[in-house]
């Protein structure tokens, strides 16, 4: 049984404690929303999950920085929104007595920094910390919550951290398998948000199966081309993190990117900016840098690309799907 702090009280959050507590682990949350302490103080997050309760009560649930750091944990899992992980961090990092794991959840960039989160992170963690592992696969917080199976991985370049973390986590309904590519599978994580708006655009403008699978296709193969550029492995596109999750996100509106795609194509971009103010939604603001990326290195990635225009150029979103097709192995 090991003792895990959770920085964050969101769905994500609540949804991995909710397995770390089906292990029998001690499990402390801390936060920033009182209505959700409080909630979770009785075992439920009534704004994500109703009066569905957690498996059984947390160990500590506080906005305290200090009772955290006093908790002592050996794995503290990083679960605040992306936005907010470097200043989160700085309130923890190198106040814990003991050297805990710390654990990434969070895909994308870094917008500050260009870089991924993980390299971001390790500078912060790296003088009160054993390590480093990223934990990302196909997994809507409500389904992990339900207890619907589940199979993510677990991604250090340490290998025997990344098992040790999916051990952690490994239930009936939760599997973890670990990884070594960490440049390519945070790579992928990134990109794949930014997929996931075309998706929606073409999921709102083409019913045609032949259609979609064509475009999620080309989507895989832009992927790859990118993962090798940034020095991962091209086989990691297979795994979990990989086509796994671009599947997830490039298909189902449970997904920010994807809903946010599905309203450019309804209704275009001019008209639905606008919930950028109040919604993350990654791919967004990840298009610039991988646009940067691509250009950089002469990639020919005609989604990707298209993707930037109509966010950022004022490319008209009609002719998206054409545009695409019309590049293909030009």
């Amino acid at each position: 049984m090991a003792k895990i702090a959770i920085l964050g009280t969101g769905a994500w959050g609540t949804a991995l404690a909710n397995v770390l507590l089906s292990n029998k682990h001690q499990v402390a949350m801390w936060g920033v929303d009182q209505t959700q302490i409080n909630d979770l103080k009785k075992q439920v997050n009534t704004q994500y999950y109703g009066n569905t309760k957690l498996v059984s009560s947390l160990k500590l649930v506080t906005k305290k920085s200090e009772d955290i750091i006093n908790f002592k944990p050996e794995y503290v899992v990083i679960a605040v929104p992306s936005i907010h992980i470097s200043s989160t961090l700085e309130m923890f990092a190198n106040k814990f007595e003991n050297m805990p794991i710390y654990i990434n959840v969070a895909k994308g960039f870094d917008l500050k920094t260009k870089n991924t989160w993980s390299l971001s992170i390790s500078k912060i963690i790296k003088n009160n910390s054993l390590g480093l592992v990223t934990l990302i696969g196909p997994s809507f917080a409500t389904e992990v919550f339900n207890k619907n199976i589940t199979v993510v991985n677990t991604v250090s370049d340490k290998i025997e951290l990344a098992k040790k973390v999916g051990a952690l986590f490994n239930t009936k309904f939760f599997k973890c398998v670990e990884i070594t590519d960490v440049k390519g599978a945070e790579t992928i994580s990134a990109i794949k948000n930014i997929m996931a708006i075309g998706s929606g655009i073409l999921y709102a403008q083409h019913n045609s199966i032949n259609t979609r699978a064509a475009i999620l296709a080309q989507i895989a193969k832009e992927v790859q081309s990118i993962v090798k550029i940034m020095g991962g492995e091209p086989s990691t596109l297979y795994q979990f993190c990989g086509i796994g999750d671009i599947f997830l996100t490039c298909t189902d509106s449970k997904s920010r990117n994807f809903s946010f795609g599905l309203e450019i194509g309804k209704f275009g971009f001019k008209n639905v900016k606008k919930v950028l103010k109040n919604n993350t939604v990654e791919g967004y603001w990840a298009a610039k840098v991988v646009y940067q990326i691509i250009t950089a290195h002469g990639i020919k990635a005609p989604i990707l690309t298209h993707i930037y225009k109509i966010l950022y150029n004022n490319e008209s979103e009609t002719n998206f799907v054409q545009n695409i097709i019309n590049e293909i192995n030009k």
